[in-house]
């Protein structure tokens, strides 16, 4: 898988954890989780690290995510 695959992948997991009801949580947290374990599986970098590390990347990709949604209810009125 590109980089740049995985990466959409995780920023996705992100997103479904924090969008998803309360009864989800723990399930989405554990997919997200994974995700970032399998992908720092071979450097010596932390889970927190790598979250640091994509925190502005995810900012971006929650601001498009949001305007997507908007645009689409909004063809929906």
């Amino acid at each position: 898988m590109s980089r740049h695959a995985e990466l959409e992948r995780i920023l996705q997991a992100w997103f479904d954890w924090e969008g998803c009801s309360t009864a989800e949580k723990d399930e989405y947290r554990r997919a997200f989780h994974r995700l970032l374990d399998n992908t720092r599986a071979a450097s010596n970098v932390s889970r927190q690290e790598m979250i640091v590390a994509l925190a502005e990347r995810y900012r971006e990709f929650r601001a498009t995510k949001e305007r997507e949604i908007r645009a689409r209810l909004s063809r929906l009125r």
